[in-house]
């Protein structure tokens, strides 16, 4: 019996082993997307749809609402700047790409284009002085000038773009 007592554990590990149990800590990564949609107010869209009440002056809630009418928050990176603020963006069919973490709709923005007349069209803020690009409005990190929302046919070749 004492033997058995001291044996037990050896017991129940090979019994998970054999089972096929995974480990709980198991590392989930974040899954790469390529949405086409645009950038709404959450709140105001479970307004519309749901009811929602909110206040008259509320804090909008960006996220994006694919085409196929899903909803992904977005997180406030340096990257994604530009979608909360410039709110010519918002009037725009985009291509966004970036990353969708485990187990929720939290969307990470890596990069986003406009679809124009059907054709693609890189965005970007640029400064015209110092020749820069910038990846949200706001001043030239150089020359403190403000820099002009560029929207340009992926397919153009030209070192420089000019507004």
């Amino acid at each position: 019996m004492r033997n058995f007592k001291q044996l037990s554990p050896f017991f129940l590990i090979l019994v998970l082993l054999l089972s096929g149990a995974t480990r709980s800590t198991e590392e989930q990564k974040p899954e790469g997307v390529k949405l086409r949609g645009t950038v709404v107010c959450l709140a105001e869209e479970m307004h519309t749809h749901y009811k929602v009440a909110l206040f008259g002056n509320h804090e909008h809630l960006y996220g994006v609402k694919t085409e196929e009418g899903e909803y992904y928050t977005l997180l406030r990176t340096s990257l994604a700047e530009a979608l909360f603020v410039d709110e010519r963006l918002h009037e725009k069919d985009l291509i966004i790409n970036g990353r969708v973490f485990p187990k929720t709709q939290l969307l990470e923005v890596t990069r986003f284009l406009s679809i124009k007349d059907g054709v693609v069209h890189d965005l970007y803020y640029y400064c015209d002085t110092c020749y820069i690009r910038a990846v949200a409005p706001g001043n030239c990190d150089c020359c403190q000038a403000p820099v002009v929302l560029i929207e340009r046919p992926l397919n153009k070749d030209s070192l420089i773009p000019s507004p």
